[in-house]
């Protein structure tokens, strides 16, 4: 594989891209806004600042309104996280979920297993 190959995959110059975290604390309830790909060059990382936030708070709310793409990686990412959540004692919940998230866990017939609810706007769209 050439490295050129390897930078179209990856980005600009080959640097793996990253997801954004905003993170703001209401009351008992942190607030995680995600912005970016939630795909395989982004959820080792992700995984890594999320998983100890789990263990650190009662609930946690994963606005998922930037998620731009969503790949069985991310998919699996937000699987891991919502069961890792209740072990550690953690309610996760998911919101504003973009139309590539609910496209995605459509698709893979995943909406029932996260339970969170999907608002659609008045066209039906998210």
């Amino acid at each position: 594989i050439s490295a050129g190959a390897i930078a179209c995959c990856r980005g600009q110059a080959g640097v793996a891209l990253s997801m954004d975290l905003q993170k703001t604390q209401s009351g008992e309830t942190l607030h995680i806004a995600l912005d970016g790909a939630l795909d395989i060059y982004a959820v080792g990382d992700l995984a890594t600042q999320l998983r100890p936030v789990l263990t650190q708070n009662h609930r946690v709310e994963l606005d998922l309104r930037g998620v731009e793409e969503l790949d069985g990686a991310g998919l699996q990412l937000l699987m891991a996280l919502k069961g890792g959540s209740a072990a550690a004692g953690c309610k996760l919940v998911f919101s504003a979920h973009s139309s590539a998230v609910i496209h995605a866990l459509e698709l893979c017939r995943l909406l029932p297993y996260f339970g969170d609810p999907v608002l659609l706007s008045s066209e039906g769209k998210p």
